[in-house]
């Protein structure tokens, strides 16, 4: 190239050089300019890698490709302080431009997010609250929330029984926060229960019972329990895994009639409660989706919430079914996703290819490289065109979808506690929920089947024939006073429906 322009120099051909050399100077800005955009590089720091993070990690991924200005790396320490501290360090280093941190034991972990926070590095915690305040944003839930629906369960099954029960609880990694915090709402809800006799028989804490996360010691402790301690009414398992693992443990033991409640909401716990391995389960979220769009807020300067604590509720087998759907369609979304993902990074490497291949062509032709700039615009412009029109239109459906999910559990929810507290009204019908909902009867007919699969008149009788057995199994009520009391026309055809829902014909019990 140098001998070239000296040849141009001794030939009087300056101008020729000059607009060689200019237009490889604005070449080259050209090419470092196409498709630059920000991104940010950020870094998942998870103590785990369950059932209930890998959930948490399926929402990251999703709700990540609405947010292509970020790239994730992440790394799991597997229940290792230690190596979580080391991973942290190793993200600093990097210089990530934001961190989102599971702790595995909050004490241990804390030096590294604060170095990492002094570091000028935003901390997203999530899960498991960090002591003191040098983090951005906490997201999780509330694991003493979740001991207080654990003793309403348990408060619910006494005041049936009218009598004194037996309770096994089987809890957690012992000294987690978690395990702690779960045991101790458990311990304070059942206190202010004021539930006699019921605390001297629960065991929590006793080197008998389960002290693992894991699934697998769950079932022998609990059948080593079992060995000794013939006459149990219910066991309350800190996760959905050791409630399953405790059925089974229950059920080879040759016992019956024991219930069983897990925590967490994952799709195991899910599927045993519509089963009927397990009676129930105490939702904690993950919401993966609401971490990542924290972070796209922080990261863009937005504003943001600072506290964030997620809402829990319990799951029994009226509900459970319409949640599984809802986890099973976002396990086909996610695949779908990752379809379109895929085809996306195809676009992007041939972009990549392209262009590298038309940056070799400008070197060594020189002049051509504007035609090589101006073939590269047109190719990039045209498959981003062919992404926007063929990709982003499915990313907003399937997010569409997700959000369309969410809204019909809280309907399904909100419903259900309408007419359970409305049973005993002989006027519940569909004018009476479209006025307490605020709509229409064509509302009410589309978003009750969409979210109980049954039509509103269909949907009340089951729930008034649910509490017409609850109540011939708990009172000494006639069929002929329950039929009248859930405003039933007459016996026979409060017999026939009886018999249609249970299988058999309606019995005191």
């Amino acid at each position: 190239m140098k001998y070239f322009l000296y040849l141009c120099t001794e030939k009087k051909c300056s101008a020729m050089r000059n607009t060689i050399i200019i237009t490889l100077l604005l070449s080259l800005l050209l090419v470092g300019c196409i498709g630059r955009q920000p991104h940010y590089r950020v870094g998942v720091s998870q103590c785990l890698d369950d059932a209930w993070r890998q959930k948490m990690n399926d929402e990251i991924d999703c709700e990540c490709l609405l947010h292509p200005e970020m790239s994730l790396t992440r790394r799991v320490a597997y229940g290792s302080s230690e190596r979580q501290c080391v991973q942290i360090d190793s993200f600093i280093s990097e210089r990530v431009d934001l961190l989102i941190v599971s702790p595995n034991e909050a004490e241990e972990v804390k030096p590294a997010i604060t170095r990492a926070y002094r570091a000028g590095i935003p901390i997203i915690i999530a899960d498991r609250r960090v002591p003191g305040d040098e983090w951005t944003a906490f997201i999780g839930g509330d694991n003493y929330h979740v001991g207080l629906l654990m003793a309403e369960w348990v408060s619910s099954i006494q005041a049936a029984a009218a009598q004194p029960i037996q309770v096994l609880e089987v809890c957690g990694l012992p000294g987690s926060i978690p395990e702690h915090l779960r045991h101790k709402g458990f311990a304070d809800g059942l206190a202010s229960k004021r539930i006699s006799g019921l605390a001297d028989e629960c065991v929590s804490g006793e080197p008998e019972v389960a002290q693992v996360w894991g699934f697998k010691d769950a079932y022998s402790t609990v059948s080593e329990y079992l060995q000794t301690h013939k006459h149990i009414d219910a066991i309350v398992a800190q996760n959905d895994l050791m409630a399953v693992e405790s059925a089974k443990a229950v059920r080879d033991a040759g016992l019956s009639g024991v219930r069983i409640m897990g925590v967490d909401g994952i799709i195991v716990g899910l599927q045993a409660i519509v089963d009927g391995t397990i009676e129930c389960s105490a939702i904690y979220p993950t919401r993966g989706d609401l971490i990542v769009q924290t972070a796209a807020q922080i990261l863009a300067g937005e504003p943001f919430v600072r506290d964030t604590v997620l809402a829990t509720q319990m799951i029994d087998a009226n509900s459970a079914q319409l949640v599984l759907r809802e986890y099973e369609a976002r396990v086909h979304n996610l695949e779908t996703i990752k379809i379109m993902q895929l085809q996306s990074s195809g676009y992007i490497q041939k972009m990549h290819s392209d262009r590298i291949a038309m940056i070799a062509v400008c070197v060594f032709v020189g002049l051509l490289f504007l035609l090589a700039i101006a073939s590269l615009l047109y190719m990039q412009r045209k498959m981003q065109a062919e992404i926007k029109k063929d990709i982003l239109p499915q990313l907003e459906e399937v997010q569409e979808a997700i959000q369309l999910s969410h809204r019909d559990i809280a309907f399904a929810e909100r419903l259900k506690q309408i007419i359970d507290d409305h049973l005993t009204d002989p006027n519940l019908n569909v004018e009476f929920l479209a006025d307490i909902l605020q709509l229409d009867r064509t509302q009410v007919f589309r978003r009750v089947k969409a979210a109980t699969g049954k039509a509103p008149l269909e949907y009340i009788r089951e729930r008034r024939l649910l509490r017409a057995n609850e109540l011939l199994r708990t009172t000494d009520k006639t069929v002929k006073q329950v039929s009248r009391e859930l405003c039933f026309s007459s016996p026979g055809f409060f017999s026939k429906y009886y018999k249609e829902q249970f299988g058999h014909l309606p019995s005191q019990q």
